[in-house]
């Protein structure tokens, strides 16, 4: 059946920078499933899928497609391929919210929300805790209260009653759940995807080492206690992948279904938003028939807003993680080889080194190991000095008459423009220099390539070739002094090695010749 060009979902997107050709439509997507590839005078409900034994799920998707109006199925193209804004916010709206969530939740008269506010009120009645939720929810009251009563149910049921009106902390996790923490079950990548969004990992084949509440009680403290306490992460959402990483002769052990059902049931009542998920699976045909049954019971159980936002993927491995890389995924920094081997030589490494930042400690290697890992894994937990709930930015100081808490925006996201007048003289350190995960480091070698510093500096510069190679060439070298300028004024440091072992910080010449460097060698790779 036919229909016209206007009930395509891809027919604004066709217009968008990223998805320009010569007949003026959307490039056919090669790592979309057949239910998405459709031509312009194809209806979505005409498709006929590829992957047979992947037919209940992909089926499940075009369903939800199809319900979209042309403009929701927009914003949910832009969120899957990075072209998404984050969640606008003024201070009246915040609280107008917070006035209607507190109407709504006393009418709700909930035994688990009594509870919590008998044993802590100013918990529970805390700003920065119910905007958690009416941000996951992009601001519905109605579902941010429904989602909170059930978070607090879950809570109850996973950690005791008694620690309902209370942060979670390392403490309370059991010694199986802080091993299966360390084992990759969930992994933060060190480096944000296109968007400056945190994109977590899900490795398929080590669900079949956990029960439901160890998966749940990681999940927690996860997505709750550490991702969601993040402002960009409640205005941006997280990406999420899903990874069959599977080995020849190794087997994929479908979960139980009890164990599905209590996960996907917790997991949608966690107050983070997926602006984008991933499955990655192997073209194997007892794969498929197991993710199938697995992925399509778990979408089932996600808002609708999670479902259109949603990606199969298929291949071998080397495929799927180019497939990733399109949707402005990090190559560098992504959690597995091109064996499907999980790398430990960045496992854990992000959370690792926010667990510090927050006065918490999960040391997972040896710091003189060469990013490598060590087994005599050392745990130990501090209560963290930050505010409970986290952080406040400005719209929210101001709604909730200052709370005095630190914003914490992400200076790779969106660094600063300046501008001629806007130079600030550059403060050497003269001495040796400890480096941090900001700094870039000048060198050699794969270690160096992927300190997070460097993979943040090449991102920065990737998302700004445009206009680098859009400016004449006698002024290119304005353009690389302003780049460098916008990183300085940020915090960013460029540091070299003076002698074998210690770190000085690099003068501006050489903070800008590293730049125009980048683009110079970036130019190379793309001519070739």
């Amino acid at each position: 059946m036919a229909s016209s060009l206007s009930n395509n979902p891809f027919a604004r997107r066709a217009r968008l920078p990223c998805f320009n050709n010569d007949d003026g439509q959307a490039p056919k997507d090669k790592n979309t499933p057949n239910h998405f590839q459709m031509p312009g005078n194809s209806n979505i409900n005409d498709a006929i899928t590829i992957k047979p034994a992947m037919k209940e799920t992909e089926e499940l998707l075009a369903s939800e497609m199809s319900q979209l109006s042309v403009q929701e199925r927009s914003k949910a193209m832009d969120d899957l391929h990075c072209v998404g804004v984050e969640l606008q916010e003024t201070t009246e709206m915040i609280q107008k919210s917070l006035a209607e969530f507190e109407e709504a939740v006393q009418k709700e008269r909930n035994p688990i929300y009594k509870m919590a506010i008998n044993q802590n009120r100013a918990y529970e009645e805390d700003p920065t805790f119910r905007l958690r939720f009416l941000r996951a929810k992009l601001y519905n009251v109605r579902e941010a209260v429904r989602t909170m009563i059930s978070f607090l149910e879950y809570k109850a049921k996973y950690f005791g009653d008694d620690k309902v009106a209370r942060d979670i902390t390392l403490d309370d996790l059991s010694e199986e759940d802080k091993q299966l923490m360390l084992s990759g079950l969930f992994h933060i990548q060190d480096g944000r995807d296109r968007n400056g969004r945190l994109i977590v990992h899900f490795f398929g084949k080590l669900l079949s080492r956990c029960k439901a509440d160890n998966l749940i009680r990681i999940g927690y403290y996860i997505m709750y206690s550490i991702l969601s306490s993040i402002p960009d992460v409640q205005k941006k959402g997280i990406v999420a992948i899903y990874n069959d990483t599977t080995q020849p002769g190794e087997k994929f052990t479908m979960p139980e279904f009890n164990f599905i059902k209590e996960s996907q049931g917790f997991f949608a009542s966690v107050p983070t938003r997926y602006s984008g998920m991933h499955y990655c699976l192997q073209a194997k045909s007892r794969n498929l028939m197991v993710n199938n049954a697995l992925v399509s019971l778990f979408l089932k159980g996600l808002p609708q807003h999670d479902r259109v936002r949603t990606r199969i993927h298929y291949g071998s491995i080397m495929e799927l993680r180019y497939q990733l890389q399109s949707f402005g995924i990090p190559l560098s920094t992504i959690p597995f080889g091109v064996q499907g081997n999980i790398r430990n030589d960045i496992l854990n490494v992000w959370l690792d080194r926010h667990l510090e930042e927050t006065n918490q400690r999960i040391r997972f290697y040896q710091p003189d190991a060469a990013w490598g890992w060590s087994q005599d894994m050392e745990i130990e937990s501090k209560r963290s000095k930050q505010p409970q709930h986290g952080h406040c930015d400005k719209n929210e100081d101001d709604a909730i008459e200052a709370l005095g808490m630190e914003v914490h925006d992400s200076m790779w996201a969106s660094s600063t423009e300046v501008g001629p007048d806007d130079a600030v003289p550059m403060n050497r350190t003269t001495g040796p220099i400890e480096p941090t995960e900001m700094d870039v480091l000048f060198g050699k070698g794969y270690r160096l390539q992927l300190h997070p510093g460097n993979v943040r500096f090449r991102e920065f510069l990737e998302q700004r070739r445009g206009e680098y190679e859009g400016t004449p060439r006698q002024n290119r070298r304005d353009i690389a002094i302003k780049f460098a300028q916008m990183l300085r004024n940020n915090g960013v440091r460029f540091l070299q090695k003076a002698g074998s072992e210690e770190w000085v910080e690099s003068d501006s010449a050489q903070a800008e010749t590293k730049v125009a460097q980048f683009f110079r060698e970036l130019r190379k790779k793309r001519s070739k």
